[in-house]
């Protein structure tokens, strides 16, 4: 837990060697990182939830778990995978499905939606850029380093290094960025 919280800090430092002042920047600057702490701290507890104490510290995490949600504007569950280096840009309206699984290096602009469908539920990769007020939906796989562009509706697979952009999604191949 201590290395994936390192990762996160990492994406939110902008250039000071110092992790403690890094840390309280952070949690000024960006509301958000509040919300990305609180998930690691209680997908941790999830993962011992077995234990009598990790359980009951859990629960003491989801009783609060409101209070972090309205102040960081991220609904993400403890359930959820996401590697180390998640960075949420704004504060926002931003809900993740807790079944989703998504690599390491993910960013998160506001307003963004990842969820279910009847098909199943989103499999991200790393190094993904999800852009403002987008949904990725149902049982679909966003390969590595690909880009999910600002309102793009994504039902479909994104090959890696791909960008989709639109509503529906269309994709865009490697070689035509900008």
């Amino acid at each position: 837990m201590i290395e994936l919280i390192r990762r996160d800090i990492k994406r939110y430092n902008n250039g000071s060697g110092n992790v403690l002042l890094a840390t309280i920047r952070a949690a000024y600057s960006h509301p958000s990182f509040a919300g990305v702490i609180w998930y690691r701290i209680g997908h941790a507890l999830w993962l011992r939830r077995k234990n009598p104490v990790w359980f009951i510290l859990l629960i003491i995490n989801r009783a609060l778990y409101p209070l972090v949600r309205m102040y960081s504007g991220l609904e993400l569950t403890p359930r959820t995978q996401i590697g180390g280096g998640m960075y949420v840009g704004h504060f926002g309206p931003t809900v993740i499905h807790p079944d989703t699984v998504a690599g390491y290096n993910l960013t998160i602009l506001q307003g963004v939606t990842i969820g279910a469908s009847a098909g199943g539920i989103p499999r991200i990769g790393n190094d993904v850029s999800i852009g403002v007020g987008a949904t990725i939906i149902g049982g679909i796989t966003i390969g590595n380093h690909a880009i999910i562009g600002a309102g793009a509706v994504v039902t479909k697979d994104v090959p890696e290094g791909c960008v989709a952009v639109g509503v529906p999604a269309k994709l865009i191949g490697p070689e035509n960025y900008l």
